[in-house]
């Protein structure tokens, strides 16, 4: 939570933003559920014995179910408008803050660090937390709630039916447990210093093509880049075969 509370600091005036859309996400994700119930009902009317007035409550089902269908496209589309314009004014405003203080850093730093690697860490970084703000964490609200509604029915109509659907919930659960634990931290953090040093070491060797024309060097001239595409192919492969 301390790494979103330092994401909403990026916000500024549109800090509430977010919790609106995760609150529009999971209203959204209800909502698609009730088509479901009123085909249910719409169905039971159908299998009844007793035709009187089935018709009109039949119509009145299907309208009910089409009108939620739609107002939870609807809903979920609010959602998705909020928390773009909340995640562009991150992006925004990490980009604006990080070219602030680079422009009062010492002209070591520069010698340091290549412009491939800044320019890693303040656009690129930058563009991830638009993926996380503006649909993985929207979508989450609704993928927490939808099973547990839905959990809730199923036992309201059969409990026999519910407790058999916990078997592949809680089986799902430890494999994502497992996939998330210490090898998947271990491999993201591989992954994204890969990428990095590809990213540094392709600026540079870009820089130096007409150094390459002028005296017909190879591409395995520059073997920093070449040992950087190599070392990334070696980590996916073990990773892989893991």
């Amino acid at each position: 939570m301390s790494t979103l509370s330092q994401l909403q600091n990026y916000m500024g005036s549109r800090r509430l933003l977010l919790p609106g859309a995760l609150v529009l996400s999971a209203l959204s994700s209800l909502m698609g559920m009730l088509p479901f119930i009123f085909i249910w009902l719409i169905v039971r009317e159908l299998l009844r014995s007793d035709m009187n007035g089935s018709q009109g409550m039949v119509h009145a089902y299907a309208w009910w179910a089409m009108g939620t269908a739609i107002g939870s496209v609807a809903v979920y589309f609010l959602a998705l408008t909020l928390s773009h314009l909340a995640a562009f004014r991150v992006e925004t405003t990490m980009r604006r803050a990080a070219m602030q203080k680079i422009v009062r850093l010492p002209l070591g730093f520069f010698d340091r660090n290549t412009s491939g690697r800044m320019r890693k860490i303040i656009d690129d970084n930058a563009s991830i937390t638009h993926s996380f703000l503006a649909h993985q964490l929207p979508d989450l609200a609704g993928s927490l709630l939808a099973p547990l509604v839905s959990l809730a029915l199923v036992l309201v109509f059969d409990w026999r039916l519910g407790l058999t659907c916990l078997v592949p919930i809680v089986a799902s659960l430890a494999i994502m447990g497992f996939m998330m634990g210490k090898r998947g931290r271990h491999f993201m953090k591989s992954y994204m210093n890969s990428l990095e040093s590809m990213n540094t070491e392709a600026v540079e060797y870009v820089r130096g093509i007409p150094v390459v024309k002028v005296f017909q060097q190879t591409v395995f001239s520059f073997k920093s880049f070449h040992n950087s595409i190599m070392q990334y192919r070696d980590m996916v492969y073990r990773y892989t075969l893991m």
